[in-house]
């Protein structure tokens, strides 16, 4: 079996359990762990996993960031763009304020749209968009308890314990999400 086949089998599994509609919002918070060399089988599949959620009578929000970063410094000013590029080092600050708020608002604005949101997988595909600009931690605490549903992380990165490293490169962070991984 592949590994996004034993992600998505677990996935199901998982899914497939009652839900906890009063856990605390970490509790709420699924990462769907796998190796970033699959990202693009998993882009595949991922009508997979909708399919998984609504065969559970739950509703599904997929939100893919692919392309985020470009819409976001094609809707900057194109003089400030260009003093953010002559000082590089700088465009993680901005990141990390003003794309951050930007994602975090057209999440929050997703969400506000869903007919049930509480019984709703809300799905993040295509977190590599934030590497170098921003951490995953940072806009999950952002978006923690602005979902009344579930919140559901395609994660390419490894899991060891409850420690998170994003892309195998990050050092690692300290979640109480739920785990969902594909090697096993």
């Amino acid at each position: 079996m592949s590994r996004i086949d034993q992600l998505l089998h677990n996935y199901r599994r998982h899914v497939s359990l009652p839900l906890r509609p009063n856990a605390a919002a970490a509790q709420r918070i699924w990462f769907a762990v796998y190796p970033p060399e699959d990202e693009r089988r998993l882009q595949y599949r991922l009508q997979e996993f909708e399919l998984a959620t609504r065969e559970v009578a739950l509703g599904w929000q997929l939100i893919d960031l692919h392309g985020r970063l470009r819409e976001w410094f094609e809707s900057e000013d194109p003089e400030e763009l260009a003093a953010w590029f002559a000082f590089p080092q700088d465009i993680d600050l901005y990141a990390r304020s003003q794309w951050k708020e930007r994602l975090a608002t057209l999440i929050k604005a997703e969400v506000a749209k869903l007919p049930d949101p509480a019984r709703t997988v809300v799905a993040l595909s295509g977190l590599m968009e934030l590497f170098d600009f921003l951490e995953v931690s940072e806009l999950l605490e952002t978006l923690e308890r602005a979902i009344p549903g579930y919140l559901l992380l395609f994660f390419p990165g490894e899991r060891e314990n409850n420690v998170y490293q994003f892309l195998c490169a990050r050092a690692g962070w300290d979640y109480l999400a739920v785990p969902i991984v594909s090697n096993r």
